[in-house]
């Protein structure tokens, strides 16, 4: 199920909390913010350097066996997949989930599933693959305990995908470039993923600025950083990862 296009903001649609998106991928903009003291909430599958481009839901229930990014503007030489193991990792398949919206009033988000990057490798192996473990948050009396982290995923130079300790710094290799289509130039990649653990963490990304400078904030997710060492130097991305939030 590729996603080709960009689709419209759902940032504010009505739909309802049982309802599926069909497509939420979505290029920067400027979210719609809630009025003040309104409970909100916010999920994404995935938020890629800043935002440029992600998988946001609110107000919605948002299901799906296997997303794919496409080649866009924002990574024309990287494709983004979420819940796609076919590929890497040989473990068990998951649906990815993403939730986010009002009950009774109270506000909770949810994400959770697997989301892989692919190059334009010759082995067709993502360099990166993530189990992400399925993060809620609420603003009702519910308080999560995260019992399991999330599994990390990097391709070494023999092609195979080969499991890091998700407490250090793991090192994917050989992978081409995001920024180009054609490069195949190669360079290794440090990847580090880490729980998402404060709102600054969320609003450097477009689809959390609104909650910046909120009274009551509860978030949670990962935050994966790709440190590119290049001839030129070494390049820092930043991606969410099923990400929540919610304001109270």
């Amino acid at each position: 199920m590729a996603a080709t296009a960009a689709v419209a903001l759902l940032l504010g649609l009505t739909t309802s909390a049982g309802a599926r998106a069909a497509d939420p991928r979505q290029p920067a903009g400027t979210p719609q913010v809630a009025s003040a003291g309104t409970p909100e909430a916010t999920a994404v599958g995935y938020s890629y350097a800043g935002g440029q481009e992600s998988v946001t839901i609110e107000n919605q229930h948002w299901v799906v066996a296997s997303h794919e990014s496409g080649r866009t503007s924002a990574h024309p030489g990287w494709d983004v997949h979420l819940s796609d193991e076919k590929l890497g990792a040989g473990l068990p398949r998951q649906n990815f989930a993403v939730r986010a919206g009002l009950n009774g009033g109270t506000a909770f988000a949810t994400a959770g599933g697997f989301l892989s990057i692919i190059d334009q490798n010759r082995y067709d192996v993502p360099f990166l693959v993530v189990k992400l473990p399925s993060r809620s948050v609420t603003c009702g009396d519910f308080s999560e305990v995260p019992l399991n982290g999330p599994r990390v995923f990097v391709r070494k130079w023999d092609g195979e995908l080969h499991e890091a300790d998700r407490n250090a710094v793991a090192r994917a290799e050989s992978v081409t470039p995001a920024t180009s289509a054609t490069d195949t130039t190669t360079s290794d990649i440090s990847v580090e993923v880490k729980p998402v653990s404060t709102t600054a963490q969320l609003t450097a990304h477009t689809p959390f600025q609104k909650y910046a400078g909120r009274n009551v904030v509860r978030q949670s997710g990962h935050e994966i950083t790709l440190k590119v060492h290049g001839q030129s130097g070494t390049t820092v991305l930043s991606l969410l990862a099923g990400a929540v939030a919610v304001s109270c």
